[in-house]
């Protein structure tokens, strides 16, 4: 394994400092659950890492400004045992409910698991059927990303190596929907997704007034399904019509193939 430092900063503050100095360098963990992993196998090879775990100012769910918000370090558990999430975010706590094991959930973070950049991301369709906006920092200031444009490919995002997420957030109008989490994999929990989609949907009369759905571990990066969502609006469910859904689901999406399932699978 290659040899790195280990810093625990106090604040988010100093954790900006030190991404100032070091750069290309350091490597922000929280839970370590997949770092590790990345170091003992050579994928990365930061000589720093810089544990965000014991910064309580980015730990918190809360409601502001019309705005459901979600620090950057809040674990997997917090989510789960949250009632806001689980009251008015149902296909985010969906999610989590069986994300991994218990001791994975203590110490992962929502804004790791975004950050790793896995197509396999359990938190990532969720969010992006949410609309979610992520605030990032440097020492310069603040920026927002939406989730939608922040994965470029496995394992890189547009995040500059001197900046980190704080917060997600979520406008109030995008909670409280009706929506489903479905994940396909070897067991419920517990193991790499194969497939997972996530669904908002919005029901008139039989009618489809609006629908949000983003798949994850179907093409290189999470991805939200925009075609599928402009069929689906403004005509009356029924057999027929979740049919040619599927089909145009099969068209938009771009399946990998990998050692868990191939890219036909994954299609169909």
């Amino acid at each position: 394994m290659n040899q790195f430092k280990y810093i625990s900063p106090k604040t988010k503050e100093e954790v900006l400092e030190i991404l100032k100095q070091e750069k290309s360098e350091a490597c922000l963990v929280a839970g370590c659950s997949n770092v590790l992993p990345y170091i003992k196998d050579k994928i990365i090879s930061k000589k720093l890492l810089l544990d965000i775990s014991g910064i309580e100012e980015l730990n918190y769910i809360k409601k502001s400004e019309g705005k459901l918000c979600i620090g950057a370090a809040t674990t997997i558990s917090d989510l789960i045992n949250s009632k806001i999430i689980r009251e008015e975010c149902s296909v985010l706590y969906q999610a989590v409910e069986y994300f991994a094991d218990p001791t994975v959930r203590n110490s992962a973070t929502i804004g790791g698991n975004l950050a790793d950049a896995s197509p396999a991301a359990d938190t990532a369709p969720p969010l992006l059927v949410l609309d979610a906006v992520l605030e990032v920092e440097n020492m310069d200031g603040k920026r927002e990303i939406s989730l939608k444009d922040f994965f470029v490919s496995p394992r890189k995002t547009v995040l500059n190596n001197d900046e980190m997420i704080t917060n997600i957030k979520i406008k109030n109008d995008s909670i409280n929907k009706h929506g489903c989490f479905i994940k396909l994999g070897l067991r419920q929990a517990m193991a790499i997704s194969l497939a997972t989609i996530a669904l908002t949907l919005e029901v008139e009369k039989d009618k489809v007034i609006d629908a949000r759905i983003a798949m994850g571990s179907i093409a290189p990066i999470p991805l939200r399904l925009i075609n599928v969502e402009e069929f689906l609006k403004n005509k009356k469910i029924d057999d027929e019509l979740l049919e040619k859904a599927i089909q145009k689901a099969r068209e938009e999406i771009k399946p990998i193939g990998d050692v868990r399932a191939s890219a036909e699978y994954r299609r169909y």
